[in-house]
């Protein structure tokens, strides 16, 4: 069977194990133990082991996002393991739209999956604990110099909006943006991805060169999706060419900047 679930901890802890091609069958023998648990045991922390998993037959792929729908709101901790890149986006992808806390660990760290899943989930919520995006708006040229290293927040956009809004009302635009991150932070829920489409929205077309500074492979594709939705000049320079994009950005100067002007 290609599904093996395994019950820890009274059963509010579970292990999933799942290899192979998963079919329209696989479901409907794993889903009733699914629900079962859940029904005896409350909210479930979940280990989802998919080292070995190659995806689903056509019919699975909609029993898989039925599942989704309806049990998702089950989970109140999900570690997801794998072994394959496409692995690793999916959960990131998949992390805005769960209600879950969801983390994903290569198959050489589960021993890490397992102890994350035994911490507090209340961890990280607090006003005083919350981890803020760093950010930097340098002057007079207008350049936003974003580095996220945690998941973002809907607060993360309010702020970038507080900061950046009064300097774009005195000179049209920035004159670039700098992402610097080694990897995709993904966001703490759906909410902040909204605020994140939103923030996108209303400044992609008040921004003239973005850089995007990284190794990361899957964070460099984003800019070649960006430069094709967007308005803007988009280049991607790697951490050992991080002081190249600078002088990059601050080349696109849209207007001539008042070197008294400060944001208060």
């Amino acid at each position: 069977m290609p599904i093996h679930i395994n019950e820890h901890s009274g059963g509010n802890f579970l292990t999933v194990h799942v290899k192979g091609i998963l079919s329209q069958a696989d479901y409907e023998r794993f889903v009733p133990k699914f629900e079962n648990c859940a029904r005896q045991n409350g909210k479930l922390r979940v280990l989802f082991d998919m080292t070995g998993f190659h995806g689903w037959e056509a019919a699975a792929i909609w029993q898989e996002i039925k599942f989704d729908v309806k049990h998702l709101a089950d989970i109140e901790r999900l570690a997801m393991v794998g072994d394959m890149n496409w692995q690793r986006v999916m959960a990131i992808f998949c992390k805005p739209f769960a209600k879950a806390k969801l983390q994903y660990f290569d198959h050489t760290d589960f021993a890490g999956a397992r102890t994350w899943l035994d911490e507090s989930v209340a961890t990280g919520n607090k006003m005083g604990e919350r981890h803020l995006l760093k950010y930097q708006l340098l002057l007079p040229e207008g350049i936003l110099i974003l580095e996220p290293d945690a998941p973002l927040e809907t607060a993360d956009f309010d702020r970038l909006d507080r900061e950046i809004d009064p300097y774009i009302a005195k000179h049209g635009k920035l004159s670039g943006l700098m992402i610097h991150a080694n990897a995709f932070p993904g966001w703490v829920n759906l909410e902040a991805f909204r605020a994140h489409l939103q923030f996108i929205e209303s400044h992609h077309q008040k921004i003239i060169r973005l850089a995007m500074v990284t190794d990361s492979k899957l964070l460099g594709e984003f800019p070649k999706i960006a430069s094709r939705l967007v308005h803007v000049q988009v280049k991607i320079f790697s951490e050992s060419q991080r002081e190249e994009a600078l002088p990059w950005l601050k080349a696109a100067t849209p207007v001539s900047p008042d070197p008294h002007w400060k944001h208060e």
